[in-house]
């Protein structure tokens, strides 16, 4: 399984993809520092505490890699099946469902990584900045940093299972656009606000999709050793 990994990795050249993870993390600051000069502007503290910042935080890297991670669909299985260049694949003597499982635990793996490390990354960036322009009022604590983590790591594994959720709407038709348009409505709805509360906060709700799109994956390739491709 690693070694098929791996060769799907450099057949995709999907390192090459670092580059756009890097641009959206400079964007996602870039949106930081916005949404705090604008509510400045407006004589509000965009960021009442850490807790609230790291929130702000998670909520727009989820979107961002889980729309990535359809790209990613779209890339390794999708078009495959739309030019069927999959059928050679499939001549060759490794079991078809393994060539799947490598392809949907690129796209898990990739999604949790870079919630993952971006959060991180920016997190740090955002408390450093903050020791010298201190525009968060209250200091961050040990218990909000654990806290913080902990539901930091229970998302990126929810988002991990949500990325595969657009797999079902590509493989309909064997569309590319189709899971990148269906990433983006459905990270539209979870990220709404309803009554001031943002739908993430229930662990349920997240957690709920990534067990629909772990499944979506497990039925839409589980009779894939008796089924031509067509």
């Amino acid at each position: 399984m690693r070694k098929l990994i791996s060769l799907e990795i450099k057949k995709y050249k999907l390192f090459s993809y670092l580059k756009g993870v890097a641009i959206a993390n400079l964007a996602i600051m870039a949106m930081l520092c916005l949404v705090y000069y604008g509510e400045k502007v407006e004589g509000v503290v965009a960021y009442e505490n850490y807790e609230m910042a790291f929130g702000v935080i998670g909520s727009i890297i989820r979107p961002v890699f889980i729309i990535f991670a359809a790209v990613l669909i779209s890339k390794l299985i999708i078009d495959e099946y739309r030019s069927n260049s999959i059928s050679l694949m499939f001549t060759y003597p490794i079991n078809r469902k393994k060539i799947i499982i490598a392809k949907l635990a690129i796209v898990a793996s990739f999604t949790f990584l870079t919630i993952v490390l971006s959060n991180l990354l920016i997190g740090s960036v955002f408390y450093l900045v903050d020791s010298y322009l201190h525009f968060v009022p209250e200091a961050l604590t040990g218990k909000v940093l654990t806290d913080s983590l902990i539901t930091m790591t229970l998302e990126a594994i929810a988002s991990a299972g949500m990325a595969l959720i657009p797999l079902y709407f590509g493989m309909r038709k064997k569309s590319t656009v189709a899971p990148i348009v269906s990433a983006i409505v459905m990270v539209s709805l979870i990220n709404s606000t309803v009554n001031g509360v943002n739908l993430v906060t229930f662990i349920v709700i997240p957690i709920a999709l990534a067990i629909i799109g772990c499944a979506i994956a497990y039925f839409s390739f589980r009779n894939i050793e008796n089924v031509d491709v067509i």
